[in-house]
């Protein structure tokens, strides 16, 4: 890399072909001085190139004129410097991007991992609802099945009080109005 006479013009044309190249005035400063212009050379360069004015050693150009063809990397050096710069400054900025993706599509994963946690534990804890459910059901109906069985007994044993009854009231009436008439035979005796 040569290095540029301190006394020279401001590099006003570099820094329009870098501002056509996309490159950032902070980028700019940085290439011109590693082809050894001052810092001042470069203020003046960017200012000049801001206002459109060219070095007053130099005369007057076209800014066609002033831009010489973009060289190929294979060309210059410093070109292929400033190609390379781009890339890395591009590559640490996808990968920062790429990190920060990453960050978030992890908080993704974590919350989806939660949720379907969740949802096992609230499908465990339903199937268990549903087996203690069955086994009230079962008992509930055992408990009836119990009552009515009972029921039933309950119902046979009237039916046999009521056949007793049946045979049982029509002597015992007329026992009781054969007692009424002894008693009444009595009371007439006395």
């Amino acid at each position: 890399m040569a290095l540029f006479d301190q006394k020279k013009a401001p590099p006003v044309a570099d820094v329009l072909q870098l501002r056509e190249e996309g490159l950032t005035d902070a980028i700019i400063m940085d290439e011109l001085s590693r082809k050894g212009y001052s810092h001042d050379q470069i203020m003046q360069a960017l200012s000049r190139a801001d206002t459109g004015t060219m070095p007053t050693s130099a005369p007057p150009m076209s800014a066609a004129a002033m831009l010489p063809p973009r060289p190929s990397p294979q060309e210059s050096p410093e070109m292929g410097n400033i190609y390379e710069r781009i890339e890395e400054i591009t590559e640490a900025m996808i990968d920062e991007k790429w990190d920060d993706l990453i960050s978030e599509v992890k908080k993704i994963v974590d919350w989806k991992e939660k949720i379907e946690e969740k949802q096992s534990k609230m499908s465990s804890d339903l199937e268990k609802l549903k087996e203690d459910f069955q086994v009230l059901h079962q008992g509930v109906l055992g408990k009836l099945e119990d009552y009515d069985t009972r029921m039933q007994d309950v119902g046979t044993e009237l039916k046999a009080v009521g056949r007793v009854f049946k045979d049982v009231i029509p002597t015992f009436v007329q026992n009781v109005k054969d007692l009424s008439s002894i008693k009444d035979e009595l009371k007439k005796k006395k």
